[in-house]
Parts: structure tokens; sequence; C-alpha cells
């Protein structure tokens, strides 16, 4: 769900899609019609813009020592309901109440009459969440919903109001250099989180009328017990982090994300946000993309019964203590924006023994930085993906809000996930199984050569074996693909680290959305879809047992070369097929 691919390439070989030409756009958005089109302007606002929101802070970042743990620069909650330990098989008590699938109606509904948005990204029991609210009514429901399997219905509904008021509120535009969108509205209600919200991923739903789809807003209740053995780590082995940053990157309320601003949609991008704001409303793909990337991933690990601590890499970046103490993270399809100090964490975590599942593609890719705003701190995400134009950079190069494996850098994401990133925009194009044996297809009956129909989608990662790749990586699965006319392939892999940590990546960001039955403008393969589910639920069970390479060492194991991939397809469409390079 990314930026339509370039045809110029910078550094070593990396695609710079957020310059992608106008004829790319236009490919990319016909291939997988992921709303780049969508101008924010359904948003329901005032007539007028309200004053300028003025962008003046960028902090200066204390570096981490090289392999030491960034220092915990938030405390977790100290109310006794939100420090209660839970006991072993919480999740199977939770998941036998009854479900209410209605929330599912909320997938295309986003900031339509009303819509509103949260004054913090995650909250635990004892907190109270200040909704802000803007529309077209004088009046509002309000429903949240546990998000799990409940049976298949997806969620519960744990809390509700029916009657909250709103007012048409403006928004507010920095202009030019950062083009911060910022709505600062007027609190609607306070809702306190109670013991009653069992931690976990929520969605507050907000219709305008009862018969409405609703507006969805996310919210990560935390459990902040010692459970794992120090404060505020929980009580559960799994962790899964909900990739806000990548949420409100995509967000263009207001007309202006990360990527796309009105006045120029041209290769230049002169006018896309420097700076987004979490004090707006999530639309466009930065509101779907919870939908497609972490709750299919939250339900199936609930599904199961394994008990999961919830969440947000903005909190990972306040509290990088958290990973260590799981014994595996899980990131879903697309978690493309991380902090310093989440990298830190994650690599800290995984040299330490925690495992790591990467259930999507196009993960770690670009620096981003928090900085606080005039209602509160870390509700500002600072991307200039250009050096020259971050003011800390010159400074400061190791602060540059630039591509993670750039030069001034130097921290490709393949020593983290395995693989890098690849592109953007293929049609068709499968999955072929290249290592049957690898325990990751333990009970699925997958077969040497097997096919994974129409299962490429979305972005892909390819596994380089470059320099910054794992040496005992084992590419289990690749798609081949003919990219612009070029070769390539996209990968499924495994490694594990000397600590014996286990580290999967799924390789393509549709990968949850398609295990859970549904994806934007895709159709999803039943036995795609099976077969996924089971992948994930054995990476999801032996990571949930501690240190997975210990059980499951890696061994190098290279795919074919992409020419050969392509050469040995089955069937035609079993080979992706990317934009044709502008021009030709």
């Amino acid at each position: 769900m990314d930026e339509p691919p370039s045809p110029t390439t910078k550094g070593r070989g990396r695609s710079a899609r957020w310059k992608a030409v106008a004829g790319s756009a236009a490919v990319a958005v016909a291939v997988f019609g992921l709303g780049y089109g969508c101008t924010g302007v359904s948003a329901p606002t005032a007539g007028k813009a309200g004053p300028p929101v003025s962008v003046t802070t960028q902090t200066p970042e204390p570096a981490t020592p090289a392999g030491a743990l960034p220092a915990d620069r938030a405390k977790p909650s100290a109310a006794p309901c939100a420090t209660k330990r839970r006991p072993a098989g919480w999740s199977r008590a939770e998941n036998a109440k009854p479900g209410d699938s209605s929330w599912r109606n909320g997938f295309d509904a986003d900031t339509s009459v009303v819509a509103g948005y949260l004054d913090q990204v995650s909250a635990a029991c004892g907190d109270s969440v200040d909704l802000h609210l803007s529309g077209y009514v004088s009046s509002a429901s309000v429903t949240a919903y546990r998000m799990g399997w409940y049976g298949g219905a997806g969620g519960r509904v744990v809390w509700s109001t029916p009657k909250v008021p709103v007012s048409a509120s403006p928004v507010k535009n920095s202009g030019a250099p950062t083009y911060t969108v910022e709505a600062s509205w007027p609190v609607a209600t306070r809702i306190p989180i109670t013991q009653e919200w069992t931690p976990g991923f929520y969605l507050l739903m907000v219709r305008a009328r009862p018969q409405d789809d609703g507006d969805a807003i996310p919210l990560i209740v935390r459990d902040d017990s010692d459970g794992n053995g120090v404060p505020g780590s929980g009580s559960s082995p799994l962790l899964l982090q909900a990739s806000v940053l990548t949420y409100q990157a995509y967000n263009n309320y207001g007309r202006y994300s990360l990527y796309y601003g009105p006045k120029d949609k041209s290769g230049k991008r002169t006018d896309r946000s420097r700076v987004a704001s979490f004090d707006r409303p999530y639309n466009g793909d930065g509101y779907q993309a919870p939908f497609l990337y972490d709750i299919p991933l939250a339900a199936e690990a609930e599904k199961l019964g394994l008990d999961v601590d919830y969440t947000t890499d903005v909190d990972v970046d306040r509290r990088p203590s958290q990973v260590v103490a799981h014994k595996a993270l899980l990131i879903g399809g697309h978690s493309e924006y991380w902090t310093r100090r989440m990298y830190d964490a994650a690599v800290y975590a995984r040299d330490k023994g925690t495992n790591i599942a990467f259930f999507g593609a196009n993960e770690v890719y670009w620096h981003a930085r928090l900085e606080p705003a005039p209602s509160g701190p870390d509700r500002r995400m600072v991307v200039y993906r250009q050096a020259e134009e971050d003011p800390l950079a010159k400074s400061d190069p190791a602060q540059a809000t630039v591509l993670w494996d750039s030069r001034t850098l130097q921290r490709p994401e393949a020593a983290l996930v395995g693989p890098a990133y690849g592109e953007l925009g293929t049609h068709g194009g499968a999955f072929r199984v290249l290592q049957p044996d690898s325990w990751i297809f333990a009970g699925t009956g997958a077969a040497k050569n097997q096919v994974l129909k129409n299962s490429l989608a979305g972005e892909y990662d390819t596994v380089k074996n470059d320099f910054a790749t794992p040496p005992d990586i084992d590419v289990i699965a690749a798609a081949p693909i003919l990219f612009s006319g070029h070769p390539t392939m996209a990968t499924m892999s495994y490694y594990s680290a000397p600590s014996g940590a286990g580290v999967f990546a799924g390789g393509m960001t549709y990968w949850d959305c398609q295990f859970g039955g549904s994806c934007k403008n895709h159709e999803v393969d039943p036995g795609t879809s099976k077969l996924l589910a089971r992948m994930t639920d054995n990476v999801l069970r032996a990571f949930a047992q501690g240190p997975a390479g210990k059980r499951y060492p890696s061994a190098h194991r290279p795919a074919p070369s992409a020419q050969a991939l392509i050469a040995s397809a089955a069937a035609q469409s079993d080979v992706g097929i990317g934009p044709p390079t502008p021009g030709r």
C-alpha cells in the first residue's frame, strides 16, 4: 500500500518510490485501487480553515550505544487494574464471550458524515481517552469493539453510548514547508477505560445514525502488568505491535499525507506533508490499513487461544524494554515507518532471544521521528525523506528521516527482517513452495513446487543475498516476477539468530488479509487463504514457546534465480507482471 515505484534508482539500486512519475501512479492505482486518488475532501469540517498550525519543534534525539537497549522515556500505568496480572489462558476465556460482527461494515465508511480522533494511540485500565468529533450532525453514537476471534465474529461490543455531541469544526494547515494538517477539535466526550476493557486491539465506531456503517477509530488497550518479569511488560508471551506510524503516513485527512498534497501530484511532491499530526481523523489508505494488516493477525492469534499483549510502535518508542520481555514480537502486513528507538529495541530483543515475525513486506523502510504537539507528546510524526530538507540532519545525520538503508543511515532493513524491499505494482503472480520440509509448512500438505494461487499482491520483499542478508537465511517460497521487463522475485524466508531467536518474513503486504479472507480489490483464493493461515499458526505457536532457532535452526537455502523461476512457471498467470517503465 505504498507509493508507486519510480523508474529511477538511488543508493544500492533502491527505487525512490515517493518520487514516482504520474504514469507509474496511474498503473499502480489501476492495479490495486487503494485510494491514492482520495483527496480527503469528504472530511466534515466548517467552510473555512482555522488559523494555521505552528510547527517549530525539532527535538534532538540522543543516540543509543550499539547493541544496547534504549532507556524507557515513559512509565507504565500504576493503576491497580492496569497492573493486575492476567492468568495463562485468558484469551480463550475472553473469546468465549458473545461476538458482534457489525464492526466490519466500517471498512469503507471513513470520514463521511461524522469523523473523529482520540487524544492518544493507546491507553491502560484506569486511564481515560478524549474523543474529538466533527460532522454535519448534532450528535452521534459511539461503540467500542474489541477485536479478536469470538467464534468468527471478529469482535465484541465492550462499551457504547447513544449520544455524543458533535460540532462542525475546522482543520488547520501549517503551510510550507511541513504542510501539517491538525484538527485540534474540542473534546466531545471523555471515555473511561475500565477493567471491562480487556487489553487488546479496539475499534471505536462513530455513527451519525443507528443504521450507519460507522467511522472506525483504532485504540490499543495495553496490559501494563509485570507478568513477564518487569513493570509494564504485560502477561502474555506474544506482543503484537500495531503500526500506527504507517497508518498515519498514509492518512490524507485534510488533503495531505506524507505522500500527497492537492497542489502537486507530480514526482516532485512539493506540497506533501513532512510532519503529520495524530490530532486528526484517519482517512483513505491510512484508515483502511488496520483492517487489512493488523486486525486479521490479532484474530488469528486469538483463534488459536494464544495469549497476546498489544502495543503500538509509538509505545515501543516510549518503552523499548517491553519488547525483550516477550517471547515474540508480531508485526502485521505493513510496518514501513520505524523510529531509531524502535529499531534498536527490536535488534536488542532479537539478540537476546526474542523471536520476530513480519507477516508482511515493506517493513522497517523509512526512518521517522516523533515530536510533541500542543495537545501532548508524540502527537506529530516527522518524515522529510530528503536529508537536505531535514532541519536536524546537518547537525546529526543519524537523525535524518530518510531510508534506513541510505548512505546516511546505513542500517538496511535486511539486517533485521532478512529480505529487503522489492517493489509495488505487480499484476497477478503466485508464490511457489521451494522448501516443503520447512517447519513452517508442517501440516499444510504443501509439496515441492506447489503454487499458492493468486497469492502475490500488494508490495513485496525479496532476499537479495548481499552484505546485509543474514547468512543462514532459508528461502522457503518465492514468486517469479517480471517487473518493468526485468526478472525478479518475491520471497518468504526464515532465519535463526545466534541468540536462538527466529525471524520470519512473509514477503508480501497482503499476507494477513489473505488468510483473513478479505483484501481490498484482490480476489483471495480459498486454498491459498487456508495454507497461509496454517503457516501463520505454525509460526505463532512456535514463537510463543521461546527462541525458535534453538528448535528450528536455519540453514542457507537460496531461491533459484529469477530467470529460472520465470522459465519454470507452470502457468503464465503464476508470474507477476509489474508496471511498464514509463515511455516504453
